[in-house]
């Protein structure tokens, strides 16, 4: 078995690290916690417009681009520069470093609509970079998740089959997506937030990585 993670939202907290570089340049907790949503979703419409137009823009621009859409008039240019750029350094969600160390033994991978850059440097602030045996972006095939392209490029580099691959994401459309393509898919829903009907439940559903390690052993052994 395989297990494939998305990395922003799942194994790095997004919103979290965003908003912190938000309170840095001034911003106060509650305004910059909704300044980070809009963001997130400003970068997710632009990326995904990017595929459906096969106007491929990589993921650092895309965020730079967001960052600046969301805070003209709030932020000086520079500054604005400075919140995009902390998605190099995103802190991990408090689950991921321990249920990471009880998944050794267990072929592991990324799977990222990031740069490889900008993932490498997130990993290695945390030393995780030789956790993963493959950190795989979008960059290559110049398109984004959820686009079937996108997964198929993993089973590419990874050399691994659909049936092998347990792919992991907190976000409900990448699970969905993953689904649809044929991995077994496992949506980490931290917020207890009922997703969408994208037409292809997940696999299973968890609250924690804590989860993981018993549903791979209940996966494997079934």
């Amino acid at each position: 078995m395989l297990i494939l993670f998305d990395a922003y939202g799942t194994l790095f907290d997004w919103h979290g690290g965003m908003a912190q570089a938000l309170v840095q340049e001034g911003i106060e907790a509650d305004e910059a916690a909704r300044l980070a949503a809009d963001i997130r979703r400003v970068q997710l419409h632009l990326a995904w417009h990017a595929a459906l137009t096969e106007t491929y823009r990589d993921f650092d621009r895309v965020t730079r681009d967001a960052v600046a859409h969301v805070l003209t008039g709030r932020l000086e240019p520079e500054a604005a520069l400075r919140v995009a750029r902390a998605q190099d350094d995103l802190p991990l969600f408090p689950d991921v470093a321990d249920s990471l160390t009880r998944l050794r033994g267990t072929r592991l991978a990324i799977l990222s609509n990031g740069t490889l850059r900008a993932l490498q440097a997130a990993l290695s602030r945390h030393g995780l970079l030789f956790a993963f045996d493959h950190v795989v972006s979008v960059d290559p095939v110049r398109t984004y998740k959820p686009a079937r392209r996108a997964y198929q490029h993993a089973l590419q580099v990874l050399k691994a089959e659909k049936r092998d691959v347990l792919f992991v994401s907190s976000n409900d459309w990448d699970a969905a997506a993953a689904e649809h393509f044929g991995f077994r898919a496992c949506l980490l829903d931290r917020t207890d937030t009922r997703p969408l009907p994208y037409g292809r439940a997940p696999h299973a559903v968890i609250p924690s990585m804590a989860e993981l390690p018993h549903l791979v052993s209940s996966i494997w052994t079934s």
